[in-house]
């Protein structure tokens, strides 16, 4: 298709998409101010940041080329920061439904950028992020990701999108204006990453022959290994972009830098491009890091129940960290806390320490505490960086077993038992002591019995109750019954022998037998049998002793 036309078309597809942002896996934000995203979002620790502009606008300006992006559901690899783009960068979002996307920003500047020049003369759209920032340390890198439409059809053509990171200030002498060194480049190398560049190895169908990538990088082919094809990707719109790629140089600590991102079209003003910057990793490598891992991995830390694992880390270094920790909490106090030392030595050749700190069990009630530890370095170049975790105490509550007991009518085979905890730590497991580890667990119904439970949480603690049942099988036997047809104790009506083996025998006080059952559905009304006292005998399989006593007939109207 002619590029003309094309952008014709494009126009009305990006008027339309800027009028609506599509919800994706990766999003971006265009509501923040070039300062709100340089301070609050790229910026990490050792780097202090001044003089920004925007397209030489002022730092607190809104672009719609400029913004930050969440790539923690994209297939970037970067969780977010910030992102520059030759179009508005809504344009970004996926998932990739547009093989050649342009959404054109509201304010474009046509304007050649010059450093870009020293790589493409022809510039359409550009987008330029400077500031000056003082370092803390000896030197300074970030990460960032190269993506654009112009893949894969323009490979190789004069539609070479470029974009670059250029360094200027003491020590740096390179070739691009202010002596500026461009950080723009693959690893290792001083090859400027775009589209000739960084691709599949292939010239587009769209595009020229090798020779237009060739003449970029004679090995351009070789860094296929930095490219990732995303057409028809779920995530991202761009149809291809480059993997992760940290660059830096070295600085001096306290002197005053500038540096300038910019980003540009190539050729004419269609099929978009972008850079997107990790969130935090412009740096300077005196920072100290400090992270926690906890039982749970939730932050949190529960009185009593295990150990956080505290890590603090520095660059690589020649001489010894001291490193000085403070911890702060409103209502803690020293003795809340276990393992809170005041200082760590990381020996030089070492860049890291952990150590463990738990939170004290006792009796007092103290609901939910924040507590901070802020680590902080006197670094090599003298400058004092600090960073900190935070963690919140919990107060254990004891656990509970919440169970029931069973009165039964001696009329199920099996009964279920369930339990429930309330309190305790984190997951809890359950041991019936017949072996089953459910909540819940069957026994029989038709014997009386007493089943334990223990319960262990996280922290661990462990905790045990019993539950009763009563099957309603135990042998109960009436002493006296009036047959007189009145409808009331008319039967000899015994509890207990229901789906068991027995034999009920009654005598009379000679000893002869006046009833006899094996298998007895109390029904006997003593018929034929006058009134007077009685002696009966039950042998049952539910009882290890026969069952004996006297029953007394009366009203038999004998």
């Amino acid at each position: 298709m002619d590029r003309s036309i094309l952008n014709i078309a494009l126009c009305l597809f990006g008027a339309l998409l800027s009028a609506v942002q599509v919800q994706a896996q990766l999003n971006v934000n265009t509501s923040l101010t070039p300062a709100q995203l340089v301070n609050d979002i790229l910026v990490g620790q050792g780097v202090t940041v001044s003089n920004l502009t925007f397209n030489g606008a002022p730092a607190n300006t809104l672009n719609d080329q400029i913004g930050a992006f969440d790539g923690s559901s994209s297939n970037l690899s970067l969780n977010g920061g910030v992102v520059l783009g030759t179009g508005k960068i809504v344009g970004v979002t996926g998932s990739n439904q547009n093989t050649s996307l342009t959404v054109s920003p509201s304010f474009p500047i046509n304007v050649a950028d010059p450093d870009l020049a020293f790589i493409e003369s022809q510039q359409r759209c550009v987008a330029v992020l400077e500031f000056d920032f003082i370092p803390t340390g000896d030197s300074i890198s970030f990460r960032f990701v190269f993506g654009s439409e112009e893949y894969p059809e323009y490979v190789c053509s004069q539609y070479n999108d470029v974009f670059g990171f250029f360094l200027s200030g003491p020590g740096i002498d390179g070739s691009f204006t202010n002596n500026a060194i461009n950080l723009g480049v693959l690893p290792n190398s001083t090859v400027p990453i775009a589209i000739n560049t960084v691709n599949s190895g292939a010239p587009g169908v769209l595009g020229g022959s090798a020779s237009g990538c060739s003449a970029s990088d004679p090995n351009w082919q070789l860094n296929s290994v930095y490219y990732i094809d995303n057409q028809g990707g779920a995530t991202v719109e761009l149809d291809g972009f480059t993997v992760p790629i940290r660059t830096g140089a070295a600085v001096r600590c306290g002197e005053t830098y500038h540096i300038k991102i910019a980003i540009a079209h190539a050729g004419d003003a269609s099929l978009d491009s972008a850079v997107f910057i990790e969130g935090g990793s412009f740096s300077s490598n005196s920072s100290i890091t400090a992270s926690v891992t906890t039982p749970q991995n939730n932050e949190t830390l529960t009185e009593g129940c295990g150990e956080a694992m505290v890590m603090l880390e520095v660059p690589a270094r020649s001489a010894d960290a001291n490193i000085q920790l403070h911890y702060h909490g409103a209502n803690i106090s020293v003795n809340d806390l276990s393992g809170n030392i005041p200082t760590v030595v990381i020996p030089a050749g070492t860049t890291s320490f952990t150590f463990p700190l738990s939170a004290v069990s006792d009796a007092q009630q103290e609901n939910d505490e924040t507590l901070t530890i802020v680590a902080t370095w006197i670094s090599n170049c003298g400058f004092s960086v600090s960073d900190s975790v935070t963690l919140l105490l919990l107060d254990y509550v004891p656990m509970e077993i919440l169970s029931t007991d069973l009165q039964l009518g001696c009329d199920v085979d099996s009964v279920l038992l369930e339990a429930s905890v309330n309190g305790g730590l984190g997951n809890v497991s359950f041991a019936w002591e017949n072996g089953d580890t459910d909540e819940s667990t069957f026994v029989s119904g038709l014997d009386d019995g007493t089943y334990q439970i223990t319960v262990t949480d996280d922290c661990p603690r462990t905790v045990s109750t019993s539950v009763n049942v009563n099957s309603g099988c135990g042998i109960n036997v009436p002493n006296v019954i009036t047959p007189n047809n009145d409808g009331s104790n008319d039967a000899w009506v015994i509890d207990g022998l229901f789906r068991s083996k027995h034999t009920v025998t009654v005598f009379n006080r000679w000893g002869q037998v006046v009833f006899e059952s094996s298998n007895y559905n109390n029904t006997w009304h003593a018929s034929g049998v006058p009134d007077g006292t009685y002696f009966y005998e039950i042998i049952s399989d539910r009882s290890k002793e026969p069952v004996i006593g006297t029953l007394t007939i009366l009203d038999n109207g004998r």
